[in-house]
């Protein structure tokens, strides 16, 4: 199962080794493989699997607490930071395998501990180093750790890796170089590490000594070594020569001896504080160096999700296309075996019917021979009979062959369009909400013409009624001006017998005339 392709291809010798190693004696580090994402998983057993949460979820089952990952891998591959839970911290140092680091991945090693120690004084969180395998750049940097800083001896500290991880460092240039290291620190004083970053040409080591001393509340990770000697307190014990057989008096030279003296150490003091500038000065330059390298592997991860994700499309895309051709050149196939089919038959049938002819022909003029060849026509016939259940049966079943073929592929035609289905689903969302969008706007826009047509009905209504009323008003003034004509005429009046003789009464108004008033009112009637 330990294998696979390309990025998901598990690392060569990965299940040979445990997953998590003890932690070290003394120490607050834990040596353990690198642990590999869910993806990993197809090409794993669940027995051989080691995941981020299984590191996790093993180191709480001891009751500790992991506070800080340094990953020594050449790789982005195995996981990333958003497989680890935020509170977690996780630095990155990108070290070659086979090779013994350089001053450069030490010194930011050293720093990232160092840095991890002063801000969990007050805790007991775990420092989780991992490589590959978790054997030799692990037990190479943590190993070098403990000897320069801690003082520890070569022997002592590359046994106790060993017993807590429960394999041996394998690489013997590493084993030779950190021996080595017990013939370089012999006779150097310790000084807690603070020569890291110190140039080739800076002061000496008892500035430096000074410096360390303004942090004595930083954890120690194990037993230090006692170093032979230590130039620094061999100085302070050192008398003066000058000052022996002189006495003390206010002269002139002593005046300037103690001058001298205060110059002098003035001196010191401004060197310690130019050293102590330069060490922040590189310790920023690292940090921000270190910050720069996560963004661009970062921005390479994210690159290479984006190539996978084009790949992937490229690949279904060029699938659908060699489906649709085998489809198309399946269907020409058929189209020519029906065609041929078809051309058979009807040369059969031909054939068939030149053969009764020929028949009908041999009967009219050989009636004797027919009675003779009945017999063996009829056995002729039944033998074609058989031969035509053959090819109805074979045809029958190349059919059903067909249509199984034709079922398998509009099934498979079928999954493939649920799944374009789905996406135009999500597309016909999307171009819902647009719609819904429009839609409201439109309504919007409806309303306020709407709004302005019911204004400008009103507004025509209201001149309709102006209109209207001068119209009445026009109409009743017409009206009593006919009354008036009615009631008094000229030529139409006659004696009222009831009245006086000066009364004359209207005469009696003509059909006509009363329909049209009859419109006239109704037309009144309907306008007001």
């Amino acid at each position: 199962m330990a294998g696979g392709r390309g990025a998901l291809r598990v690392p060569e010798r990965w299940t040979d080794y445990i997953p998590l190693g003890c932690r070290m004696p003394g120490t607050r580090f834990i040596a353990f493989k690198v642990p590999l994402k869910k993806s990993f998983d197809q090409n794993l057993l669940p027995e051989e699997r080691f995941s981020p949460r299984d590191l996790i979820r093993k180191v709480e089952e001891r009751k500790e607490e992991l506070g800080l990952i340094i990953d020594l891998t050449y790789t982005t591959r195995y996981y990333g930071r958003e497989d680890l839970p935020p509170t977690l911290r996780y630095t990155k140092i990108v070290t070659m395998g086979h090779k013994i680091p350089n001053k450069k991945t030490i010194s930011m090693f050293r720093y990232m501990v160092k840095k991890f120690l002063t801000r969990n004084k007050d805790n007991d969180k775990l420092i989780g180093v991992h490589c590959t395998h978790g054997l030799n750049r692990t037990g190479y940097l943590v190993c070098r750790y403990l000897i320069d800083v801690e003082g520890m001896e070569p022997n002592a500290a590359i046994e106790l890796f060993n017993k807590s991880r429960g394999h041996p460092i394998e690489r013997i240039n590493y084993i030779r170089d950190l021996q080595k290291r017990a013939l370089k620190n012999s006779c150097e004083p310790k000084n807690s590490g603070s020569d890291v970053f110190r140039e080739k040409g800076s002061a000496p080591a008892k500035p430096q000594k000074q410096l360390v001393k303004h942090h004595p509340s930083q954890a120690p990770l194990a037993v230090p070594r006692f170093p032979c000697r230590s130039p620094s307190s061999t100085k302070e014990q050192r008398p003066d020569p000058r000052a022996q057989g002189q006495p003390q008096e206010l002269g002139h030279g002593h005046r300037a001896l103690g001058q001298r003296q205060q110059e002098h150490l003035e001196q010191r003091h401004l060197e310690q504080k130019k050293l102590e500038r330069r060490q922040q000065k590189k310790l920023k330059q690292l940090e921000q160096n270190h910050l720069e390298r996560h963004h661009q592997e970062q921005r390479q991860q994210k690159k290479q999700n984006h190539q996978e994700q084009r790949q992937k499309k490229k690949l279904k895309h060029l699938e659908q296309n060699h489906l649709e051709q085998r489809q198309q050149k399946k269907l020409k196939h058929l189209e020519q075996n029906h065609q041929e089919q078809r051309q058979l038959e009807e040369q059969h049938h031909k054939k068939m019917k030149h053969q009764e002819q020929r028949q009908l022909e041999e009967q009219h003029h050989l009636e004797q021979r027919q009675q003779k060849k009945l017999k063996y026509q009829e056995q002729n016939h039944e033998e074609q009979r058989q031969q035509k259940k053959v090819k109805y049966l074979e045809q029958n079943h190349l059919e059903q062959r067909q249509l199984e073929e034709q079922n398998h592929l509009e099934q498979r035609q079928q999954k493939k369009l649920k799944h374009l289905e789905q996406n135009h689903l999500e597309q016909n969302h999307l171009e819902q909400r647009q719609l819904e969008e429009q839609h409201h706007l439109e309504q919007r826009e409806q309303k306020k013409l709407k709004h302005l047509e019911q204004n400008h009905q009103e507004q025509r209504q209201q001149k309709k009624l102006k209109h209207q009323e001068q119209r009445q008003q026009k109409k009743l003034k017409h009206q009593e001006q006919r009354q008036l004509e009615e009631q008094h005429p000229v030529e139409q009046r006659q004696p009222c017998s009831s009245a006086p003789r000066n009364c004359w009464l209207p005469q009696e108004l003509s059909p006509a005339r009363k329909r049209r008033r009859r419109k006239h009112e109704l037309k009144e009637q309907e306008m007001s």
